[in-house]
């Protein structure tokens, strides 16, 4: 994302309700799936509010409508705060791209070890369970960012950028909801695993009672 510049404005309104009533982000998620999900998000406050990330985002949304489509111009009176901002939430977006990266090998070891015995699929699915959660985290995290450093200065980009900021900052999040849903399927597939391996240690321990009985 390129830094833009010249003078556009952002109006603020006192009330929000309206506004927050109606939200396409959140219509998207899917109920029972993306309940943990949402939850999460709304406990996350935006730094020196008490504005859930959800709401931050939606805020955001509804308020760049509202800027002049005219402001184009690249931005040139960044102070050194402002830059050290955006340093911040560039290194937060490629640690997350390194988190999903890690995430997508430990999930096809997870897969491929279908065939192995059940001690090596547990450590598998464990391992992929953790990068699910560290991928999680990062997504969050790199999400947030973005949302924080366009609250904190709300005309640092064009209208344009402000624009594809937002889009980036959803995409973040978006990661981090598919992040969300990989970690409950994993921790079912680890439920089960540990189910067959009671089962047949079960089945094992009655076999050798009956065969010591006899």
């Amino acid at each position: 994302m390129s830094r833009p510049s010249s003078a556009g404005s952002t109006k603020s309104t006192d009330s929000y309700s309206s506004v927050l009533s109606d939200d396409s982000y959140i219509a998207s998620f899917k109920p029972g799936i993306d309940d943990s999900f949402k939850e999460m998000l709304n406990e996350i406050k935006m730094t020196d509010s008490n504005r859930s990330l959800l709401k931050e985002r939606k805020i955001q949304s509804h308020e760049v409508k509202k800027r002049d489509p005219a402001d184009t111009e690249r931005r040139t009176n960044w102070t050194p705060q402002m830059v050290a901002e955006y340093d911040g939430y560039k290194e937060k977006v490629k640690l997350l791209e390194k988190a999903k990266a890690k995430q997508v090998a430990s999930e096809k070891a997870a897969k491929g070890s279908k065939k192995s015995d059940m001690k090596t699929q547990e450590k598998l699915r464990l391992q992929a369970l953790a990068d699910d959660k560290a991928w999680l985290d990062a997504a969050i995290v790199a999400g947030t960012a973005r949302l924080q450093f366009l609250k904190n200065h709300p005309n640092a980009l064009s209208t344009p950028s402000t624009k594809t900021h937002i889009k980036a900052a959803e995409d973040n999040l978006n990661s981090a909801r598919s992040a969300q849903r990989e970690v409950e399927i994993q921790e079912k597939k680890i439920a089960k695993l540990k189910d067959i391996d009671q089962a047949k240690a079960a089945a094992a321990g009655k076999k050798k009672g009956s065969s010591s009985s006899t």
